[in-house]
């Protein structure tokens, strides 16, 4: 019985060890999803800025 309850201890133990690294490997992947999101709108605005950017040129041409 005693040897049981030792076991059991144990198995608490390293699921708490698998959890605290299943949260850390969780806010790294949120994280990352994060970073991927960010990078991803940041390329969007740049791509307008460079189209807004031609036509502007496009446009200065044309009246000059």
């Amino acid at each position: 019985m005693a040897d049981n309850n030792s076991t059991q201890q144990h198995h608490h133990h390293h699921h708490h060890k698998i959890d605290g690294a299943t949260r850390f490997k969780r806010k790294n992947l949120l994280a990352l999803e994060r970073r991927k999101k960010i990078e991803k709108w940041l390329f969007r605005i740049a791509c307008i800025i460079a189209v807004v950017m031609a036509i502007i040129a496009v446009a200065a041409y044309m009246i000059d």
